[in-house]
């Protein structure tokens, strides 16, 4: 066939496309290339991208029905082969000649120039398995014919298929004519020569005037596996020596002749199993090449590690093989329940092949690249939400046990894929992903020394502003930790610049410039986003790490500036709350000369209405105390107006106010403990103390606290100022002779109303425990009062401290509901709306006996009146009617 092919001149030449017009069932997509034998397109299918080969018949005497049938022959034995990819269909027209099989993207060729390089490892697994399709291959009496580097297809989870079986293809070519190799081997145009030697014989032409042999003389002899393996080793050292040819036509020649040598190629094979491999299986001699089977076995547990053959061609099998098709999200889901006995299996067999070798693991023997590979390649055809977040808890679990090239170059990338997925739970579970991954990274490669600026920083700067709460709230929540790593990255890469007398691309002052720059728009946006649990999220979750990675003067500036306004949202107390939980790790990185801003900061806290937020105030006061970040004026201003919450209803204030008068003792010396802090807490003391660090002794010496229900009724008080004045004027006439009585009311100008009010609320507090004592601390503790009765009493407005509910301040609406008491089936009679006469005769004397204590406890004294009584024995009917209905 290849004689009388090389000898046709076509009359017309048409695109491939022209010959797809009959096929209604391809649509062209786009040329892959066309040479003088074939034109090649991919088209589309219903099941898919395929790849068309296209031979345009110019003599109608061709034999091809011949070809076609053992094409035909080839795609049936080598159905079971699963490393083999020969052409699936086979048409034969008028006009054309197709041979169609599946669309693989890239072969070994584009592979090896493509990111990420391949590593030692998995050109190793390559390699395995191009000896594994040869063995399969020749085990069913099929050679190839025309093995080389476009021939090999490579899946994006690197399985290996030997494709575009060469059976029509001149078994022998001439020597000293280059016609027949360029037109059917050459059709790349890279001018690389893999043919065996055997198969270039000297001219056969009998008759010089014969320009070209005749196709008895040219085809004689069949193909044979050496020739193939010939072929597959000139492959491996283009392989193995990243893309350097060993042989162009002429070389060949000169090497079938002995005076050329691939020992230099050779030499640049770094594995010496890998290079006495290849120098085998490129032996000038047939005879002195082994067979794939053989070489196989040979290399098992040397060049070829032993989990090749006991796990992994059989494992990826799974996912490679037609016979069942599993689907992207299937295969995560098998991976999910495999990967952690993967991992262990790998790993352990990895280190028992070093030991055995004396050598340390590397980067390029991470057996985990090849399963990493698999996930990855899973990623762009994943439909299920939970498959997504499967796949991101895969990657995190190989990121744990693999090298750091594995994870900032086949890791990284689609996990920043995963952030812009549409799903929000893809997105958060990406961020906490990309995190941890990163932070498992100790040593920086030098060709990933900017990969945040340039490439990790840009893709997470829409996240600030994601429209999801949940989004940015995860974004709040790791971008301490991601600026942190960003900085160490910066850090390593500078010392080993440093170490290496390399002088540096650029300045460290510049990058870190850019980084600063680069994460303060994030956070700035962070800070001022307008759902307070992103800024509460941010806060509290490495504040002080954003710090450190700022520097005092952006701390200062940015964070602080910020995070002062979150006392400003009355309405939300766990905000408020947040702010005094992490004000110390700022204030310690921005030094002592933050505590005139500080001061006023935490004396608002004090004030808070929430009673939780002020003892986390208290536990700040207490925190900077000890780190010496208050100055002493400070110290008692604060404690000043602390000291009256050793009297504080609220168990959680006293114990705090306890904690700062022991940070104090701890700082201060002892003549200002005794004069100073002692003179303030004295009237708080039931007796006076020297060692004011010891907690408990301070809790067991203080006066009883001031009862909660008091508290509260001071608090809520309608009139504070003029109850809190009644209170002076009754302390002072306590002072005065015994003979004088105390009075409730001294000479003050109020208005009967005012006095009644007074009256009733006194009242009402002796008999919930207000002693004159508490009336002390109440009076100690006016200044106080007075504040928090000014912003707002209680913290939720919607609830009040008399257990009353507003439901008209509750955001969801209130759904009624009636129940009755009485059963339906039931007559009603008069008797049970009829009271007895028993029952009203006792409550009118109970109503009488009690009169003279009402009129006491709420300062009125007119007597009720019938009418009164009546309506109270009305409500008393009711109410038993109600209780009689109940008891049915």
């Amino acid at each position: 066939m290849g004689n009388q092919l090389v000898g046709i001149a076509p009359s017309q030449i048409f695109p491939v496309e022209h010959y797809l017009t009959d096929h209604t069932d391809l649509q062209y997509d786009m040329n892959l290339g066309s040479t003088r034998f074939f034109k090649v397109a991919r088209a589309r299918s219903q099941e898919g991208l395929i790849v068309v080969k296209v031979f345009a018949i110019h003599d109608p005497t061709l034999p091809l029905s011949m070809y076609r049938d053992r094409i035909e022959e080839i795609r049936n034995r080598l159905a079971s082969a699963n490393n083999c990819l020969p052409s699936q269909r086979v048409i034969l027209t008028d006009r054309a000649g197709f041979l169609m099989r599946g669309y693989i993207k890239y072969s070994l060729y584009d592979r090896i120039s493509t990111r990420p390089f391949l590593t030692s490892l998995e050109k190793k697994w390559i390699a395995f398995q191009l000896l594994y399709a040869l063995h399969q291959c020749h085990r069913l009496g099929i050679c190839h014919g025309d093995v080389k580097l476009e021939n090999i297809l490579v899946t994006s989870w690197h399985w290996v298929l030997l494709s575009d079986f060469a059976s029509f293809k001149p078994t022998h070519l001439p020597e000293d004519n280059p016609a027949d190799f360029s037109y059917f081997f050459d059709t790349s145009r890279r001018r690389t020569c893999y043919i065996a030697p055997e198969r270039f014989i000297k001219s056969l032409a009998s008759d010089m005037s014969q320009l070209l042999p005749s196709e008895e003389n040219i085809k004689k002899g069949d193909l044979t596996p050496a020739m193939d393996i010939f072929s597959a080793g000139c492959c491996l050292i283009e392989l193995f020596t990243d893309g350097q040819p060993p042989f162009d036509f002429s070389q060949l020649l000169a090497y079938r002749s002995g005076e050329f040598s691939v020992d230099k190629h050779l030499e640049k094979i770094e594995d010496t199993g890998v290079r006495a491999l290849v120098h085998s299986m490129v032996q000038r001699e047939a005879g002195k090449r082994l067979s794939a089977e053989d070489y196989l076995s040979q290399e098992r547990g040397k060049v070829f590690p032993d989990y090749f053959y006991t796990f992994l061609q059989s494992y990826m099998l799974i996912f490679s093989s037609s016979t069942p098709i599993l689907s992207p999200d299937e295969k995560i889901e098998r991976l999910k329940k495999d990967i952690k006995n993967i991992v262990n299996m790998m790993r352990s067999e990895s280190v028992n092949q070093n030991k055995k070798e004396e050598k340390q693991c590397s980067i390029n023997d991470d057996p985990l690249v090849i399963i990493t590979s698999l996930v990855t390649s899973c990623i762009r055809g994943l439909h299920l939400s939970n498959s997504k977040i499967q796949c991101l808890e895969i990657l995190l679990e190989l990121a744990s046990h693999t090298s750091a090239d594995t994870v900032l170059d086949r890791i990284l990338p689609y996990i920043l894929h995963l952030i812009q997925d549409p799903t929000h739970r893809v997105r958060v579970s990406a961020l906490h992903t990309l995190t941890k991954c990163l932070s498992l990274v100790k040593k920086v490669p030098s060709t990933d020394t900017n990969v945040f600026p340039e490439y990790i920083l840009p893709t997470l700067a829409s996240v600030a502003s994601d429209e999801a709460v949940i989004v940015r709230t995860a974004f709040a929540e790791n971008i301490a930790e991601l600026a942190t790593t960003a900085l160490r990255f910066l850090d390593y890469c500078q010392v080993v610049t440093l170490s290496s007398n390399e002088p540096p691309r650029q300045s460290y002052e510049s990058e870190l410039s850019t980084l600063h720059e680069m994460v303060q728009q994030s956070v700035s946006a962070l800070l001022t986003d307008p759902h307070n649990l992103v800024k509460q999220t941010l806060i509290e979750n490495g504040i002080s790490k954003l710090c450190i990675f700022f520097g005092k003067q952006k701390a200062n500036d940015v964070l602080l500036s910020h995070m002062i306004t979150f006392l400003n949202d009355k309405n939300d107390k766990q905000l408020r709350m947040a702010f005094f939980k992490c004000i110390v790790g700022v204030a310690i990185y921005i030094g002592v000369h933050c505590s005139p801003i500080l001061s006023p900061l935490l004396q608002q806290g004090l004030t808070d209405p929430e009673e939780f937020v002020v003892r986390e105030a208290i536990n700040a006061m207490s925190a900077l105390t000890e780190l010496s970040l208050l100055h002493k004026p400070a110290m008692y201003e604060l404690l000043a107006e602390t000291a009256c919450f050793l009297v504080h209803p609220s168990l959680w204030v006293r114990q705090a106010i306890v904690g700062f008068i022991k940070s104090l003792a701890k700082v201060l010396s002892v003549v200002d403990v005794q004069c100073k802090v002692m003179s303030l807490i004295r009237p708080y003391l039931k007796n006076d103390m020297i060692q004011l660090h010891r907690e408990v002794l301070v809790l067991s010496s203080l006066h009883p606290n001031v009862p909660r229900v008091v508290y509260d009724e001071v608090v809520h008080c309608s009139d504070l100022d003029l109850f809190l004045h009644t209170l002076v004027e009754r302390q002072k006439a306590r002072h005065k002779p015994s003979h004088i009585q105390t009075p409730l009311m001294s000479n003050l100008s109020v208005s009967p109303k005012q006095n009644n009010s007074i009256r009733a609320l006194f009242s009402r507090l002796t008999s919930e425990g207000m002693t004159e004592s508490v009336e002390d601390q109440l009076i100690a503790m006016s200044k106080h009062l007075r504040k928090i009765h000014k912003y707002g009493g209680s913290g939720d407005s919607g609830l009040s401290s008399h257990g009353k509910i507003d439901l008209g301040s509750l955001r969801s609406p209130v759904s009624r509901h009636s129940i009755p008491l009485s059963r339906p089936d039931q007559p009603k009679t008069d008797s049970s709306v009829t009271m007895s006469r028993r029952g009203v005769d006792d409550y009118s004397n109970m109503s009488v006996t009690m009169n003279e204590e009402w009129r006491h406890m709420f300062g009125t004294s007119e007597p009720p009146s019938s009418s009164k009584l009546s309506d109270i024995g009305t409500k008393t009917n009711c109410t038993s009617v109600v209780s009689s209905d109940s008891q049915i």
